[in-house]
Parts: C-alpha cells; sequence; structure tokens
C-alpha cells in the first residue's frame, strides 16, 4: 500500500465478519474427512490459539469431485531470499517477501489439515477450502498508522485470522505453497487506494471442469483470470467473496511470485 494511505484501504461492503467468542483455543483439531454430520455433510474444523472461536470448514452441500490442478512446474524452485537477492528488493517489499513463510510448520500444518476435507493431489476443493475458511473466519484490522506491516502468515494464523488485505493475500497465498500449489501475490494501486491479492495458477486444468465445480459450490461460475502461456491465474481476492470473482478495479501495480523469481508489472 502507499504508506500515506494506510487509512483509505477499501474495506467491501459485503465482508461478512465472525461472531466473536471469548473462548480460549489451545490446539488444532481436524476432523477426519470419514466424519460426517447427520445430514451427510463433510466437516473440517481447524481452531488456533486466539480467544476468536473460529467457524469450522463444512461442506453443505454435494460437490462434484473437485478438478485436479495440472500446471508447468518450473524446473528451478526459488526460495525467499534467492528472490530478494536477484531482484535486490529492500525495504516494505522485502518484509512482504518474507512475510510468505509457507515453509513455515505452522503454516504447513493447518494447511493440511485443513484441506483434509478434500484428499487427494492439488485440487480445485483444496483452493476453496484455504480461500472460504479465510475468507469466513477474516476480521478487518488497519495496519499501524504511517507504515505497511505484513504479518507473516504464521503469524495470522496465531493471532486468529485478523489483519488487512495484504494479511489476507499472504495468508492465501502461503497456504497454497504449502500444499504444492503455485501462487502469486499482486499489488495494485488507483488513485491514493492501495490493495493486494492473491491468484493460483490453474494450469492446463480444464475450464469447463473448473466452471462446473464453481458454479456447484458458489452458485456462480466467473472465472476472472489471466493468461500467461499454458497457464491461466485464477482471481482469490479477499474483495470478492469466492474464488474466480471480479478483480478491483487498479490502475497499475507489481507482481511477486516467489518459486518462478518473478517481479513484473500487473497487467
Amino acid at each position: 500500500m502507499n504508506r500515506e494511505q494506510v487509512q483509505k484501504q477499501i474495506v467491501p461492503d459485503n465482508h461478512r465478519e465472525p461472531e466473536v467468542k471469548h473462548d480460549t483455543i489451545y490446539m488444532i483439531v481436524p476432523i477426519p474427512v470419514e466424519n460426517k454430520n447427520e445430514f451427510g455433510a463433510k466437516n473440517a474444523e481447524i481452531v488456533f490459539p486466539t480467544t476468536k472461536k473460529l467457524k469450522p470448514l463444512v461442506h453443505d452441500k454435494d460437490l462434484p469431485s473437485p478438478p485436479k490442478i495440472e500446471f508447468s512446474r518450473p524446473q528451478n524452485i526459488y526460495s525467499r531470499e534467492e528472490y530478494i537477492n536477484y531482484h535486490e528488493i529492500t525495504g516494505e517489499m522485502k518484509d512482504l517477501i518474507i512475510a510468505c513463510d509457507y515453509d513455515n510448520s505452522t503454516v504447513r500444518n493447518n494447511a493440511v489439515a485443513l484441506v483434509s476435507i478434500s484428499p487427494g493431489t492439488f485440487n480445485l476443493g483444496q483452493i476453496c477450502d484455504i480461500f472460504d475458511f479465510c475468507y469466513e473466519n477474516w476480521s478487518y484490522v488497519n495496519d499501524p498508522i504511517a507504515r505497511d506491516y505484513y504479518a507473516k502468515a504464521s503469524e495470522t494464523l496465531k493471532n486468529g485470522l485478523n489483519g488487512d488485505c495484504d494479511d489476507f493475500a499472504i495468508l492465501v497465498c502461503s497456504m497454497i505453497l504449502a500444499i504444492g500449489g503455485e501462487s502469486r501475490i499482486g499489488f495494485a494501486y488507483k488513485d491514493d487506494d492501495g490493495h493486494a491479492f492473491a491468484e493460483v495458477n490453474i494450469g492446463r486444468t480444464s475450464r469447463e471442469e473448473v466452471e462446473k465445480y464453481l458454479l456447484a459450490r458458489y452458485g456462480n461460475a466467473e472465472l476472472n483470470h489471466k493468461e500467461e502461456g499454458e497457464d491461466w491465474w485464477l482471481n482469490l481476492d479477499w474483495w470478492g467473496q469466492y474464488p474466480g470473482a471480479k478483480y478491483w478495479d487498479y490502475q497499475k501495480g507489481t507482481c511477486f511470485n516467489i518459486i518462478r523469481n518473478i517481479y513484473k508489472e500487473l497487467e
């Protein structure tokens, strides 16, 4: 974000705030996929060390099998340190990259437990599970005055999913990277406003299958995305209510793809 405009970050009118219950939560409690409630819906619950009671992830309807995500994996995988050094990234942007601690055990363990409701190789159901859980439990909290604070993904999990748009993007991106997917972060600007969002690489996966699954799960099959060669990137913006929702209307920005070592202007 533009550091002078922290207070102007946009909070969507349709964003749903979770009910807060002051129960002390101590540990992760995943419910096995085999367990179903009385209506036959599968449940997966994760709770964190916070006073905020998080909503469990529930598949409350019969869904088609989620399509597997097949994308062209890079031959060379770059670390955060290599990415920062190669592009000579400093200051707040360096803080952003460091915050994507997808190889942290807290991030990895919580991501794995969460997507156990959609088991198997990396698939669209797991992407939706991560997005839905983070979105439904997110509480918007501003950064400190006159500076951007980029919370590590592991830090956001520990604080009970509280933060601003860049913290949400960092968390979603990191959790997807932690389970074998490819995700990236876009930093966008329009006039004096700033926004951050994540995208996920859907790769060579059939668009018809993606549309079918999103329609069954959300009642909407918008596929707001960007095409790059054989790959296409699905929007995971907190501004929307589901994967593939409309992008925030930006004028310019920067795209960060850590594992591919790509640093470029947003399209």
